[in-house]
Parts: structure tokens; sequence; C-alpha cells
């Protein structure tokens, strides 16, 4: 065979796998979803990415490629937290338990033991609590240490009056855990003792919406709304430069970090958050 026919098989070749590369499928949320409630990701090992809005409960397998309702998942859903094995979300009045999986049926709708609504939840799948802030007649937190069986009204001195975002960090050796509160241009709150009393983060104008990692205990992602990230509890901040509505940090990772932007586009982090 000679040179010139040589060459031009070798280009007919790399031009026919060319073509046949398929570009992956964008990251976005579901068409007329609406801006997310909240964005989570859970501790199972295929880590499925889960939202909520006024419009329902979709997860996804393929970090936001392709997305599938859930069992009720027509039914808004306003909050969300991984607890023990599940993840509990809130549908205002009510609430649903998922397993980490979030295949199959949840379990009964079941209705809060407190008055008011669910507006933010919070959890630690490995120390079975959870933090639930509803709006009644003013801010009322409530603590459970047995995975929602029972509620401890919490006197939350300190807290702004209208939280936008909560979550927990992951335990910090013997010491409890963090909890974070995004209370928009009150900026950004903490409790270290398990939400008696808070205080005001310095460096944060404008908060509002929160994730925390649940594998290292200073990690914090922070929409303001450029996505900020911190990985030393608020002492440094990094600027990523994209602007989202919502952010979630994977507990086994943390240096994967999702977040949702204005037009509907879902952005992808492999370094914690400083870029997307």
């Amino acid at each position: 065979m000679s040179r010139p026919v040589l060459v031009v098989l070798i280009m007919l070749v790399a031009t026919s796998l060319t073509a046949c590369i398929v570009e992956p499928k964008a990251r976005s949320l579901p068409a007329g979803f609406g801006e997310p409630y909240f964005m989570l990701i859970s501790d199972e090992a295929q880590g499925p990415l889960l939202i909520g809005s006024d419009y329902g409960l979709q997860k996804s397998l393929d970090g936001g490629r392709t997305w599938t309702v859930l069992d009720n998942g027509q039914a808004p859903a306003i909050a969300g937290a991984s607890f023990a094995s599940t993840i509990m979300v809130s549908r205002g009045p009510t609430a649903q338990v998922y397993d980490f999986s979030l295949q199959g049926a949840a379990q009964p709708t079941m209705v809060w033991p407190f008055p008011g609504t669910v507006t933010q939840l919070a959890g630690n799948s490995r120390r079975n609590r959870l933090w639930a802030i509803t709006m009644m007649d003013g801010l009322r937190l409530h603590y459970s240490n047995d995975g929602g069986r029972y509620w401890w009204p919490m006197s939350a001195v300190g807290i702004c009056p209208r939280p936008r975002g909560l979550a927990v960090s992951a335990p910090n050796g013997p010491k409890v855990e963090r909890l974070w509160v995004a209370c928009g241009r009150d900026g950004l709150f903490a409790s270290d003792d398990l939400g008696v009393n808070f205080f005001r983060i310095a460096g944060i104008s404008n908060a509002l919406t929160v994730a925390a990692a649940r594998s290292t205990p200073s990690q914090i992602a922070v929409t303001t709304p450029q996505v900020v990230v911190t990985k030393n509890a608020g002492a440094t901040w990094f600027l990523s430069g994209l602007t989202a509505t919502a952010v979630a940090i994977d507990p086994r990772d943390p240096g994967l970090v999702f977040a949702t932007g204005n037009n509907g586009q879902l952005y992808a982090s492999l370094d914690g958050g400083k870029s997307f």
C-alpha cells in the first residue's frame, strides 16, 4: 500500500472515531421544576442527588443529567435532611421518610408533633439527630436525638427572625456538631450547643442558603448569591465566581459540590467549591 493511500485511510478512521464520540448530556434541573427549596446528596453508595420545590421531589443518579420523580414526588417538598439511613422530607405541615437509595415507596405521611409548617430541616446521619424550624407566631427551633420520634423545643437565643437555610457539620472529635443558619441579609449564624445559643459568623453579609460537609467538620458552602466556601469554619473564605440558588456537598467526598444556577443549569465542582 502506497504512503498517500495509508495516510488517507488513517484520516478516514480518525474522522469516523471522532464522529462516534457522544458529548455527555449537560447537567440541568428538570424542565419546569422552578427554583429548588433544597438540594442534598444521599449517603447511599450511588450518591443520588435530591431536589425539592413547589413542583415536587426528584432524584438524579447521574449528577443531574437525567431526573426521575420519587414516590409521591408530585407533592411540594419544602425541606430535606439525612438521618440514620433515611432522608426526611418536609411537605410543610407533614413529613415523609425515604430510604437512602430513594427507591421504592416512602413511609406513610406523618403530621409533625408540633404546630406550624416546617420550612427548614437539618440532620446528622451518624448521630440520628434532627433539627426543624417552624414559622408560626414567630420562629421555633425543634431538636430530636432519636430520629424524630420525640422533639425538644430549643431556645435558639440570638438566631435571626427568618432563616433561609439550615445545615449541620460533621462532629469535630468529642464536640457536638455545629449548626449553621443562613439568614439572608442578616448574614450567617452558627450554634455550638445544639441550638440553644447562636452567634454571627464574620465575613458573610448575605447568606441565602448553606450546606455543610458531613465528612469534614469545618467545610461549609454558602450562596451569597455567589458560592463561597470555607474549609476552616469561616476563618477564611474562597470565592467561586458562580452565582447560584442552592448548593450541596457530597457526604463522602467533600471535594464534590453541586450548585444550581439562575439559568436552570446544574454545576459541579471537584475542588470543594472553589471553581465550577
